[in-house]
């Protein structure tokens, strides 16, 4: 799965670039909170920003130790390749604005196979205070 948050990442750091925004750089935390959400949307079989806890994004970023000043979350269910991934986000006008943000700074990409073979897809983006 490495393999496919690397791709993800490529991606969307090309899309930033053709949009005038600086590249968002993948940092250890962010990942973490977006791979331990994708693995609990697949377990629990919901695609939701709501996580265990009834935690959003901005707690579970938190309870990693990662102090933040603004985050968003994509989520998506499709295929387990990146560039389908990416295509749903850049299709909805929500989900476009908040990987073009320039402020963003870090990235945290999970991705977790589901019983059907579905990709389980976690974009994490944020701005450290």
């Amino acid at each position: 799965m490495q393999q496919a948050r690397t791709a993800l990442v490529r991606l969307l750091n090309r899309e930033r670039a053709r949009n005038g925004c600086k590249q968002v750089r993948a940092h250890r935390a962010v990942t973490r909170t977006a791979q331990q959400h994708s693995d609990y949307m697949a377990r629990a079989g919901s695609l939701s920003h709501t996580g265990a806890h009834a935690s959003g994004p901005g707690d579970r970023l938190t309870d990693e130790g990662y102090r933040w000043r603004r985050v968003a979350e994509n989520i998506a269910r499709s295929k387990p390749d990146p560039a389908t991934a990416l295509g749903l986000w850049k299709d909805s006008p929500k989900h476009r604005d908040a990987m073009l943000t320039c402020a963003f700074r870090h990235v945290g990409v999970g991705v977790s196979k589901g019983n059907n073979g579905q990709g389980w897809w976690t974009l994490l983006l944020a701005s450290p205070r």
